[in-house]
C-alpha cells in the first residue's frame, strides 16, 4: 500500500508540473536547483552527494564578450570618444641589410681634425683721453686632446698700433674642462718688441667662469702672469650679459714699455650683446681701466691718466 500511493504521488506531481521550457518560471525553481545554480558546473552542493562525476574538472566558462563588442563598436561610431592610441612607424629608417651588402663601408673617425676661429671682440673704444679700436682673436685647429692655438689682442690709436701681442699655443687637454698651454708669445705695439715663452691654463672653472691663467718668461730674468675670467649672463637666449675681469703682473720693469714690477694694470668690463645667431652678435658695453704702482708714475710722469672709463661698440664673430 505504501509503495502504491508513493507512485500515486509521482504520478499526480508528473501531470501537474509545467511544460519544458528553456527559461524556467522562477517560482518552479526548487531548493536543490537553487544550489545547483551556485555551483560553478551546475551540479549539487548536497554534503553527502557522492556521484564520482561532481569529481571531475569543471569546464572553464565562456566569457561573455557581447558587451566588449557592442563597447568597442560604439567607440569606432563614434572617433571623437575613441581614446588615442599609438602606433609604431612603418619603418624606423635603418636600411633593410647592412651596409656590406651594398658595397659600402662606413668609414666615421672618433677624433677628427676640427677648427674654429673666434673673433671675441672687435670694437669702437670712446675713452677719457680719446677713442681707438680694439680687438681680441682666438682661432684653434686639431684633435680633441691635442690643438694648435692662436691667440692675439691689441689696441690702435690715431692712426698707430698702441699695444697688442700674439701668442703661439700648444694645447693638451688634461680634463673634459682644462688644457695646459705651452708656447711662445711675441709683442707689439710702442716701445722694443719683446719676447716669451709661454706656460699656461685654460678652461672652465665652478660656477660657468672661463678662465686663463698663463706664466711667461723672457730674457735677462724678465717674468709676466696674466689672468683673465670671464662669465655669461643669460636674460634671454639671445640678449647676454658678459661681465670680464683681466690683471696684468710683472716680476721685473721695463721702462722702454711703460710698466713697473708688480701689479701693473687691471681692466673690468660689461658687454651686453644680442646674438642674431651664435656666430654673429653685435654688442655695447663699458670698461673700467687702472694702473697701479710704479706703472701708474710711470704714466703721470707721460702725462697719460692712470684711469680710464670707455664705452665699447662692436662686433663679435666665430666660424
Amino acid at each position: 500500500m505504501l509503495s502504491a500511493s508513493v507512485v500515486a504521488k509521482q504520478q499526480v506531481s508528473q501531470d501537474h508540473s509545467p511544460a519544458p521550457s528553456t527559461a524556467p518560471a522562477v517560482g518552479a525553481m526548487t531548493s536543490s536547483q537553487e544550489k545547483a545554480d551556485h555551483h560553478p558546473c551546475g551540479k549539487s552542493m548536497h554534503p553527502h552527494a557522492d556521484d564520482e562525476s561532481s569529481m571531475e574538472a569543471c569546464p572553464k566558462p565562456k566569457m561573455d564578450m557581447s558587451s566588449h563588442a557592442m563597447h568597442m563598436q560604439h567607440a569606432e561610431d563614434n572617433p571623437a570618444r575613441s581614446p588615442t592610441i599609438g602606433s609604431l612607424p612603418k619603418s624606423d629608417g635603418a636600411a633593410p641589410e647592412p651596409y656590406s651588402a651594398y658595397g659600402v663601408t662606413l668609414h666615421m673617425p672618433s677624433d677628427p681634425l676640427l677648427s674654429k676661429f673666434m673673433l671675441n671682440s672687435l670694437e669702437y673704444v670712446r675713452g677719457d683721453s680719446g677713442s681707438s679700436q680694439a680687438w681680441e682673436v682666438k682661432a684653434w685647429a686639431g684633435h680633441n686632446t691635442n690643438r694648435l692655438w692662436v691667440r692675439t689682442e691689441g689696441a690702435r690709436s690715431g692712426g698707430r698700433l698702441e699695444e697688442g701681442d700674439a701668442e703661439l699655443l700648444w694645447g693638451h687637454a688634461v680634463s673634459p674642462f682644462w688644457d695646459v698651454m705651452l708656447g711662445a708669445r711675441h709683442d707689439l705695439g710702442v716701445g722694443p718688441t719683446r719676447n716669451w715663452a709661454a706656460l699656461g691654463i685654460q678652461g672652465l672653472a665652478p660656477y660657468q667662469f672661463d678662465f686663463e691663467g698663463t706664466v711667461y718668461l723672457g730674457p735677462s730674468g724678465r717674468s709676466a702672469l696674466r689672468v683673465r675670467t670671464s662669465q655669461e649672463w643669460l636674460f634671454t637666449q639671445r640678449l647676454i650679459l658678459e661681465p670680464e675681469l683681466e690683471l696684468n703682473a710683472y716680476g721685473r720693469g721695463d721702462p722702454r714699455r711703460m710698466y713697473a714690477a708688480g701689479l701693473a694694470d687691471t681692466a673690468l668690463s660689461l658687454r651686453l650683446r644680442y646674438e642674431f645667431s651664435r656666430k654673429f652678435a653685435p654688442y655695447v658695453g663699458f670698461a673700467w681701466t687702472r694702473k697701479w704702482g710704479g706703472t701708474a708714475r710711470m704714466a703721470r710722469l707721460e702725462g697719460s691718466p692712470v684711469t680710464d672709463h670707455q664705452l665699447l661698440a662692436g662686433l663679435r664673430i666665430w666660424f
